[in-house]
């Protein structure tokens, strides 16, 4: 019995210290001090991104591959569109196409610019008009963003534990533009095929005026699921683990 408690402790040290001194491999400190510190923070996110998206589970970081989304509802112009069970795919793919960090300065921030196709799946429920064009019908969504770009700004704060100092982000902000939408609606219309393809096409032809409606809680969701798991892992990682040379403003 006290064999079997001693290995247990021994356990439970060896998966704190674990927690303690986990760093991924893919996710190298960079030095302050040095002239290429912006260059090795940029080679960090585009080298970590496609898997940090799906998650670290050593440090309780979540997968953002699918990201599982609240239900979505439109309800106004004449339209009331519902998407339950809705996920969104493709972060994992995710390119970086900006980034400016500001550390060590007396107000710290980031500016990150992404870019992924993504795809929303969902169960969907339709009764009403798209623009001119009546729609009815509910089953299954899907519906595919091509190239859709996101830039986030976000200050960052200190957070103090019994580990050290760890980055936070807070107060961020968030554009987005798409450059193509196109929406799947199974069983539209009980199954009329004619009057499913004519709304579809409709839809398609004038996809910008839906997402108008429909982009703003995705992207909005989407946002905010990436800027919990990266608060996730710096909660894990203090400041001095990824940035050589830091020191901490008093």
């Amino acid at each position: 019995m006290n064999y079997l408690l001693t290995l247990v402790f021994l356990f439970g040290i060896c998966y704190v210290r674990a927690e303690d001194d986990f760093l991924p491999d893919y996710i190298q400190p960079c030095n302050l001090k040095e002239d290429d510190f912006a260059k090795c923070v940029k080679q960090q996110i585009e080298e970590s991104l496609p898997n940090f998206s799906k998650g670290i589970p050593e440090l309780g970081v979540p997968s953002v591959d699918p990201v599982n989304l609240d239900d979505i509802l439109i309800d106004g112009n004449g339209l009331k569109l519902k998407f339950e069970k809705a996920q969104m795919h493709g972060l994992s793919h995710t390119k970086l196409t900006k980034l400016k960090v500001d550390i060590g300065r007396e107000e710290e921030t980031i500016n990150l610019g992404i870019i992924a196709n993504l795809s929303l799946t969902a169960k969907y429920n339709a009764d009403g008009k798209i623009l001119i064009l009546p729609i009815k019908g509910d089953g299954d969504a899907v519906i595919t963003c091509k190239n859709i770009e996101v830039e986030i700004n976000s200050k960052f704060s200190h957070i103090k534990s019994n580990k050290g100092m760890h980055f936070k982000l807070v107060t961020p902000n968030y554009k987005y533009d798409i450059q193509s939408t196109t929406f799947e609606f199974e069983n539209l219309f009980n199954g009329n095929k004619q009057l499913a393809d004519a709304t579809l096409q409709f839809a398609n032809e004038n996809w910008r005026q839906l997402m108008d409606d429909l982009a703003p809680p995705v992207v909005k969701q989407i946002v905010k699921t990436i800027v919990k798991a990266i608060n996730k892992f710096f909660s894990k990682v203090t400041i001095d683990r990824i940035v050589n040379g830091y020191k901490q403003k008093s």
